[in-house]
């Protein structure tokens, strides 16, 4: 399949020229502020309804292993299944992959009003996408905790992965802390400069990042969970050393070169392999 392109931005957009602006300029918090007030006034939907569309799996890899990879995109800007384009390169040929982006990114599309809806939705695209075949959730630094999400649900409907894998996803315990963001979005910054993406990407991660901060009951899994950690991490406090905290519930963790950017970029190949290399050894017949 091809790669889909990264979307771009009119450069006439407000929202999006204020939020880079403030970016730029140091004020991250004021532009996420700004970004859940936006995020507040969009239409919204509640389970159980559906909305009129949903999200459209993107398959990037076609393969007959099994099982089959549904890779979450993140819920932080930018957001899209291009994320996934060089991680899925190995897996052409191999194994099925496919991204999963979320409800609201797109013009056009509701935002959930809450998690339950979010997850409920994400977990009948799933089913209807591995059909009656195995599958793992992944999901890339925020998208795993819509992976994490999503399989507790299947989970509750009987339906479960075989596998949950976080890509340098970090804790929500410390929602309180807002370094771990600002950290990201400085490092975005300084390697890609202003965002390109569409205004309803940012009023989307203005709804999301507050649903997912007030995450209290944040359930463990039954099935096997990899974090995959960038080597490089975001150093948040200079003085003291201390980096981005790594997730909850995480069974296994393992190293791959690279930031939280890169690992997903020029050295896509290593993370590819982290992950196939414990699918091969967590999931192989005993």
């Amino acid at each position: 399949a091809e790669a889909p392109a990264a979307p771009t931005t009119a450069s006439d957009d407000t929202l999006v020229q204020l939020y880079n602006y403030a970016c730029a300029h140091g004020h991250v918090d004021e532009a996420v502020k700004m970004l859940h007030v936006a995020g507040r006034l969009r239409p919204a939907y509640t389970a159980p309804d559906e909305p009129a569309t949903r999200p459209v799996p993107v398959r990037l890899a076609e393969g007959p292993d099994r099982p089959s990879l549904i890779c979450l995109t993140p819920y932080v800007a930018p957001a899209g299944a291009h994320q996934y384009a060089r991680f899925a390169a190995p897996f052409r040929g191999v194994r099925d992959l496919w991204a999963l982006s979320h409800p609201g990114f797109a013009k056009g599309e509701p935002l959930p009003a809450d998690l339950d809806t979010l997850f409920a939705t994400q977990a009948r695209t799933v089913l209807d996408t591995a059909g009656d075949t195995p599958f793992v959730l992944l999901g890339y630094s925020s998208g795993g905790w819509v992976a994490h999400g999503t399989a507790a649900r299947l989970e509750e409907l009987g339906r479960p992965p075989a596998a949950v894998v976080m890509l340098d996803s970090f804790s929500l315990r410390h929602r309180e802390d807002n370094r771990v963001f600002s950290t990201m979005m400085n490092q975005h910054h300084e390697r890609e400069g202003d965002l390109e993406v569409p205004p309803e990407e940012l009023t989307a991660m203005g709804r999301y990042l507050p649903m997912f901060h007030q995450w209290d009951d944040i359930p463990a899994l039954s099935v096997p969970t990899l974090l995959v950690r960038a080597e490089e991490q975001a150093v948040l406090n200079p003085g003291t050393g201390a980096v981005t905290p790594p997730p909850e519930h995480v069974d296994i963790t393992v190293p791959t070169p690279g930031n939280h950017y890169s690992m997903m970029q020029e050295h896509a190949p290593r993370t590819a392999e982290a992950v196939r290399t414990w699918l091969a050894d967590t999931l192989a017949p005993r």
